[in-house]
């Protein structure tokens, strides 16, 4: 009898051990469904985190895929651009190109190359699709792209069997050039924001996009600093943080041992806030941008990395001294003087005074003899009266119609990334009609504060803070991916991992303009590509084998090596033709 019980105990025990092992096998299945992702929401969230360009470009033509959007890609058809202009301009390059027709086709360059030909740089053409514009834009900046390349590698001698000498080709390439205009990239501002501007730059020069002019204001300049002194072959090893210098601040640390705590940090750093309009000590930021720009000139770095730097500073009055400072208009002034400079026109109030340094005949370092007539004031102080402005100055000395704006500025980003609307196609935090009444929001306060500072009601200190300055010509802006806990960051001390990852937010700004960017810029680098290559070129040179794009890619995402940082041999070339 008791074995009998043993045995339906036994049975009973084994029955509910599978009712509660299936129990739990539901529990988990049902927890995992409520819990998961749909694919749309994993590749947003792809799009949200991805740590490389590469990553994210996956995830955006999977997203197009997923949702359709592959389709309007391939539609040429838009009101919001010439698509017959397009296509015609399309069809007349390949066919010249396929039959060898040079005439045809340097006529066609000559007369088709404008940088918004067909409205084909609306922005509401990169707000649709999430990896791109129009496949047909796309073939046609790789089919102008290939022309270039064609006519470049077109064997050079005074005298060609179509008519088209080696002269020829240097002219169509030169007048093309100047007549298509040249890209600057403007770093603007931001604080301890200042270093996405870091992130903007290995993102352009990744995807081989980076101009060649550099432009900094405020924080910006100590970036662009540290960009412009070196050439393409170091330019990586700085933006990965591997040759950045920030013993400046580790010395801080140890001398100031109990000064590191968050709450001391807090405190110093909201006083000085309060009292000069800067967050950080401009003294350590001074030390830190010396340690790795050293005591180079705008001429020295000029001819070390080919790379044309401008920095601007505030001054007031007209004394006749240049608010641009670069290697025309300021040759022998020290690099990180004059970033320095430019930060500290950042402040509310200059409480001390600003000294420019330069070299003299001798290469010793003395102030620069027109600080003694500049009057340095807070940008926010100054207004310029129309083509006195630095930037209007960088158009007239470079040929410069189109600027590249990394706004690091905490108070615009909402106004800018609402106008711009790239990052905020993300469909991450908000939904999407909370989106959509914010950006209404954004949009129509800036356009009130505009037309209050039109008829003079916004006071001028007010309008500088809220009111970015205007840009002489087309622009495109960039803004790095903030969120609100990121205010936090800014009273933590600098150090390479968080330098590293200020960059990444920089770098995800940038990715979602990436099309856009490729559509404006492509054209004119393979110009000045070109043009580089030919001018050096001798007659009895062989001809250079065309390069290969792959589909829908106007140039390669990586440009780096001697073409590109070896563009001038002559340190002093004049603009027009060395540049």
């Amino acid at each position: 009898m008791a074995s009998w019980w043993l045995g339906l105990w036994s049975m009973l025990s084994a029955m509910l051990s599978m009712l509660l092992d299936v129990a739990q096998f539901w529990r988990e299945k049902l927890f995992s469904w409520w819990k998961s992702k749909s694919p749309r929401s994993q590749l947003f969230h792809t799009l949200a985190t991805a740590k490389t360009y590469e990553e994210w470009e996956e995830a955006a033509f999977q997203l197009d895929e997923l949702l359709s959007k592959d389709l309007w890609r391939q539609n040429p058809v838009s009101r919001h651009y010439d698509y017959r202009l397009i296509l015609g301009r399309l069809e007349a390059l390949m066919g010249a190109r396929e039959s060898e027709d040079i005439l045809t086709l340097v006529n066609l360059l000559r007369s088709g190359l404008v940088r918004n030909l067909g409205n084909i740089t609306s922005t509401k053409l990169f707000t649709h699709a999430y990896a791109g514009t129009k496949l047909l834009i796309d073939d046609y900046i790789t089919q102008v792209a290939l022309s270039i390349q064609y006519v470049t590698s077109l064997q050079s001698a005074p005298v060609h069997a179509s008519g088209f000498t080696s002269q020829a080709k240097l002219e169509l390439l030169h007048d093309t050039r100047q007549a298509f205009g040249r890209t600057t990239l403007l770093l603007q501002g931001g604080s301890a924001f200042g270093l996405c501007h870091l992130g903007v730059v290995k993102a352009l020069h990744l995807q081989g996009l980076l101009p060649r002019i550099i432009t900094g204001t405020a924080t910006g300049a100590m970036v662009a600093a540290l960009v412009g002194i070196h050439p393409e072959s170091e330019l990586l090893p700085l933006l990965n943080g591997d040759t950045v210098d920030l013993s400046a601040f580790d010395h801080y640390r140890k001398d100031h041992p109990e000064n590191e705590s968050w709450m001391r940090v807090f405190i110093r750093r909201m006083g000085r806030l309060l009292r000069t309009g800067q967050l950080f000590d401009m003294n350590l930021l001074e030390e830190c941008v010396r340690a790795n720009v050293g005591d180079l000139t705008f001429e020295e770095a000029y001819a070390r990395s080919k790379r044309i730097l401008n920095i601007t500073i505030a001054t007031a009055g007209r004394t006749g001294s240049p608010n641009l400072l670069n290697y025309l208009t300021a040759p022998n002034v020290l690099i990180w003087s004059a970033a320095a400079a430019s930060n500290a026109s950042a402040s509310s109030t200059i409480t001390s005074s600003i000294t420019i340094f330069c070299k003299d005949e001798t290469g010793s370092i003395v102030p620069w003899p027109h600080t003694k007539d500049l009057v340095f004031q807070p940008w926010r102080h100054v207004n310029y009266s129309d083509g006195e402005s630095p930037l209007s100055r960088i158009s007239e000395l470079f040929n410069v119609n189109h600027f590249i704006v990394s706004q690091a500025r905490p108070y615009l980003i909402p106004i800018f990334r609402s106008e711009l609307n790239l990052l905020d196609r993300r469909q991450t935090g908000w939904n999407h009609l909370s989106r959509s009444a914010m950006r209404l929001i954004l949009v129509e306060l800036r356009h009130r504060l505009r037309q209050l500072d039109y008829i003079g009601l916004l006071p001028g200190s007010l309008s500088r803070i809220l009111i970015d300055e205007t840009i002489p010509g087309p622009n495109l802006t960039l803004v790095p991916d903030l969120a609100l806990q990121d205010l936090g960051k800014l009273f933590q001390q600098p150090t390479k991992e968080r330098v590293a990852a200020w960059t990444l937010k920089g770098e995800r700004g940038v990715w979602p303009a990436v099309s856009a960017l490729k559509v404006r810029e492509a054209i004119e680098i393979e110009l000045d590509r070109g043009y580089q290559i030919v001018r050096r070129r001798r007659p009895s040179d062989q001809a250079l084998p065309p390069v290969r794009h792959s589909p829908n890619e106007g140039l390669p995402r990586k440009r780096r090596g001697n073409i590109e940082g070896g563009e001038c041999s002559n340190a002093n070339a004049v603009v027009d033709g060395g540049e």
